[in-house]
């Protein structure tokens, strides 16, 4: 008992290097999968190329458009730089709601992910175009929830530990 209990604390040290765990209680105005990915990606160990498991390669494209604005610091360059890329964002959510349903994802999953994807974009667009910053984050924090629900109905998942603060 005690060396199964030894080995998952080296486990679960080794697997967020040896940092504290974040709070279990998230941030209620973000929820709790913001808790994960809260800050810069330097931060927390994102890497440009991290990887999330097997991704199709639509997932893949449009994480490659997301993750470095979603984890830029909050601010007006992430607002502009994150404004300026829907037209990516708009480009790649259609991609994903055109491609089949991954292997052994559930279709009709999938599908809904996209497209709730694409409702959260169009949605981004409002406070992109009044230059609303307070209403921004909100807008943005769904595209990036939306995602990764698209993301999860796809079978692709973040690695154990790896936005752990």
């Amino acid at each position: 008992m005690k060396s199964a209990l030894l080995f998952a604390v080296v486990l679960a040290t080794s697997a967020c290097g040896g940092k504290a765990a974040p709070s279990p209680e998230p941030d209620p105005a973000t929820g709790p999968q913001h808790a994960m990915h809260e800050g810069s990606g330097a931060a927390m160990g994102h890497k440009p190329g991290h990887e999330h498991g097997e991704m199709a390669p639509t997932i893949t494209a449009f994480h490659d458009v997301l993750a470095p604005r979603w984890h830029a610091e909050k601010g007006a360059k992430r607002m502009a730089d994150t404004c300026a890329a829907i037209p990516e964002f708009q480009r790649g959510a259609a991609a994903i709601i055109a491609a089949p349903a991954p292997q052994g994802a559930v279709a009709a999953a999938w599908t809904d992910g996209g497209k709730q994807l694409a409702e959260a974009i169009t949605a981004l667009e409002a406070p992109c175009k009044a230059s609303d910053a307070a209403a921004f984050e909100p807008a943005f924090h769904r595209v990036h929830e939306s995602f990764h629900r698209v993301m999860e109905a796809g079978g692709g998942k973040h690695k154990e530990g790896e936005h752990a603060h």
